[in-house]
């Protein structure tokens, strides 16, 4: 009898295909893998009964992970083809498998961090040494047997329990990590990165959803903004309402963690080496291999973008950024190379942080064309200035004067930094600093976008994102006429948080507006979405529910969104 298992995994870091390989040779059982684009099928041979094992074996020994969207199982009458697979080069976080070695009494691997993973570069050499150190180099305590690394465990949590900051010196790099508790409140002002020690705590300071807690759990163990929920903020142990919340990637840091948890410490700030000063450090000899470190951001849909890191990437979808010298242009062709577009044509919003926006199309005619760009000023007096050019515009500059001469009076103060990039974010800056939101626009885009995150309600007003020729293909963005709407809501007496949500709801129905279009005029048949500002949940979230109405979408897979 055949069962055959298929896997839909969208990437081609061939993670999944070493994993199933693993799993099958220790269960000893006739199997091919084969693959076909994003899917990945495992046929299995044995009696019926046999089978039924192995489905329970492999249940237990398959991690979960983001690049993993859905399995079904069928029974086959033969297997037609098959793959061979490569040895992964990657190395990875703990598995099932390893940690369950590390949590058995009777072996002796019992409590040890140096089991190696079945799949992937070892993190470590020969070594199974464990020192502890402070900080003038004078040895504390080392361990290398099972009985001495839960003696090294239970020290290294007294040292955080006190209060001590301890350097960690692992697979997953070099951070220091810090009790997060009153005493250490200062460290929230410059660190916003937590490690939870188990992921049932996780509620206890976030605001997440079941999708974002199977995101942490999977076994690239990412990074995910989330909000710092009303109870956690009433403590006053966090000067943040945002944190980035992961757990322990790495089995030095997981065994540690565990003893962590039993005594008390739920959360850990987690700071760069070179950030910080440090009263320990924990050493392992013989590091070999390095854990990639990404951080995601889920929508409700189950989408994941990848919003930095690139480590779980394939060698071959990293190259393609490299042809470009157009930041846009690469991340728009590397989109279209993860999803085999090339004989599509397709419109792309690239919209980011710190690159320069632009929309564009490609077609096997034309190219590829720059449709939209996103121009920013010089000043804000010359935004100013720009508006009083009509009558309109100088009457609601007065009137807006007048009612926050204040506000008014510092806007014009305060400069536009002479390298922001012609895009969105900057200009939500520009926004927030001629609004009141904020004294400055570096901070100024964030804050909108904190705002609006922390908006409960469904609408906002609809500020103006007009292009300056709408009935032509190429144009620029008209800022003038996007900032004299939002003044218009601020005259009128619209709260900032309310404001802050008209800027991400009223892009997210311009993208869609222009989907449209673009699809009518163009013959688009897919809408593409990257670079970071669609790292807002909430943008995403409506971009995404507005433009599937009409089209196609696809974004990257397993690269970042931006470069």
């Amino acid at each position: 009898m055949i069962l055959s298992f298929e896997f839909q995994y969208i990437s081609q870091n061939g993670v999944l295909e070493n994993f199933l390989k693993s799993i099958c040779e220790e269960f000893e059982i006739n199997y091919k893998i084969d693959k076909n684009e994003t899917i990945v099928t495992l046929h299995v041979e044995a009696v019926e009964e046999k089978l039924g094992e192995f489905a329970d074996f492999l249940s237990a020994r398959l991690p979960l992970s983001i690049f993993f969207k859905s399995s079904t199982v069928h029974v086959s009458e033969e297997i037609k083809s098959y793959i061979d697979i490569k040895d992964c080069n990657l190395t990875l976080p703990y598995t099932p498998k390893v940690l369950s070695m590390a949590h058995d009494e009777t072996s002796i691997e019992y409590m040890s961090c140096f089991v190696k993973n079945e799949v992937g570069i070892a993190p470590f050499a020969e070594s199974k040494k464990i020192s502890l150190f402070d900080k003038e180099g004078n040895l504390v305590a080392d361990a290398s047997d099972s009985q001495s690394y839960i003696e090294i465990y239970a020290n290294i949590s007294q040292k955080l329990l006190s209060g001590s900051k301890v350097l960690i010196q692992s697979s997953s790099g070099d951070f220091i990590y810090t009790k997060v508790d009153a005493s250490t409140k200062s460290i929230s002002k410059t660190c916003k990165n937590i490690v939870a020690t188990d992921l049932s705590v996780v509620e206890k300071m976030a605001v997440i959803r079941e999708n974002e807690i199977k995101a942490l759990a999977s076994l690239e163990k990412p990074s995910i903004r989330l909000k710092v929920n009303s109870l956690f903020a009433a403590k006053e142990i966090l000067d943040t309402n945002r944190v980035k919340i992961k757990l322990a990637d790495d089995m030095l840091l997981q065994l540690l963690c565990e003893k962590l948890f039993i005594d008390g410490i739920e959360f850990l700030y987690r700071q760069e080496a070179k950030t910080a000063q440090y009263d320990f450090v924990v050493n392992v000899d013989g590091r070999i291999g390095h854990i990639p470190q990404i951080e995601v951001c889920v929508l409700e849909n189950g989408e994941i973008f990848i919003l930095s890191g690139d480590g779980y990437c394939a060698s071959v979808v990293k190259e393609n950024l490299k042809k470009f010298d157009d930041i846009a242009h690469a991340q728009f062709t590397s989109v279209i190379q993860e999803h085999d577009l090339f004989g599509e044509q397709s419109s792309c919003f690239y919209l980011s942080k710190t690159n320069n926006d632009k929309i564009i199309y490609v077609s096997q005619e034309s190219g590829m064309l720059d449709l939209i760009s996103f121009p920013i000023m010089k000043s804000i007096k010359e935004v100013f200035d720009t508006i009083k050019e009509s009558t309109t515009g100088k009457k609601m500059l007065e009137s807006y004067e007048k009612q926050y001469p204040e506000i008014y009076k510092k806007a014009l103060e305060t400069q536009i930094p002479t390298d922001a990039p012609n895009n969105i974010y900057t200009m939500w800056g520009i926004c927030a600093v001629i609004l009141g939101i904020s004294d400055s626009v570096e901070e100024g885009s964030e804050q909108i976008i904190e705002n609006a995150e922390d908006y409960g309600g469904q609408k906002g007003p609809r500020i103006d994102y007009p292009l300056i020729t709408p009935e032509t293909l190429i144009s620029n963005f008209n800022f003038i006429k996007m900032i004299r709407s939002a003044m218009s809501f601020k005259v009128a007496g619209t709260d900032d948080r309310t404001l802050s949500f008209g800027f991400i709801e009223s892009l997210a129905y311009f993208l869609s507006d222009q989907a449209d279009y673009y699809k009518e005029n163009l013959q688009s048949s897919r809408m593409v979405l990257c670079g970071s500002l669609f790292g807002i949940r909430r943008l995403s979230e409506l971009a995404c529910r507005n433009i599937k109405a009409s089209s196609k979408l696809a974004f990257n897979r397993e690269l970042p969104i931006d470069n």
